[in-house]
């Protein structure tokens, strides 16, 4: 009789981790986190083709989760600067602690899964997501229903911004004079 098994890509993921804070990325491969999951290894490739596709799955759900706590603790004030603020910190933790350690100690091997174009893809939808925020954020402090295209421009240099220097360790007080330059030019032109 076949083995029921629960909750086996919750498990993949949780050992990668775990595994990787242990020995590294150097030393993870299929076999040994199917041994740690107590699963066969054609299991874990039943659900990834491969470790980077466990890594890219981990990096996605630490985003989204990211992306929550910005939801969730953008509700506690009411400056739209704060909450710009808000939205620099968690994508600066991300950049440094989440997606800058792996990459900087576990680089990703360049597979048909990890090539460039599929990377700059969703690169692409994430700074979106980003945008999609600050949109948010912009049309409940203009008490704007539709975006106007000036608007939408303006919400998306305020993402670039966060995000460039998101990745550097300048800190939201190089940016503020900028953010609010464009925040003040939102409150004119609407």
């Amino acid at each position: 009789m076949p083995k029921n098994l629960t909750n086996v890509k919750e498990d993949i993921l949780a050992v990668t981790r775990q595994m990787i804070k242990e020995t590294g990325y150097s030393e993870l491969n299929i076999r040994n986190i199917a041994a740690r999951c107590g699963v066969a290894t054609g299991t874990v490739y039943n659900y990834y083709s491969s470790k980077n596709q466990i890594i890219a799955e981990i990096l996605m759900n630490e985003w989204k989760l990211m992306l929550r706590r910005i939801d969730q603790n953008t509700k506690n004030t009411s400056q739209i600067i704060d909450k710009l603020e808000i939205i620099f910190n968690e994508l600066n933790y991300f950049m440094i602690n989440v997606h800058g350690k792996w990459f900087q100690d576990h680089p990703i091997e360049n597979t048909e899964e990890m090539n460039v174009s599929k990377l700059n893809e969703k690169r692409v939808l994430l700074r979106n997501q980003i945008s999609e925020k600050v949109l948010t954020l912009v049309n409940s402090y203009c008490d704007m229903q539709k975006s106007s295209p000036e608007t939408l421009d303006i919400c998306d240099i305020i993402s670039h911004i966060l995000i460039s220097y998101s990745n550097e360790s300048a800190g939201f007080a190089k940016i503020k004079p900028s953010l609010c330059a464009l925040i003040n030019q939102l409150t004119t032109t609407n």
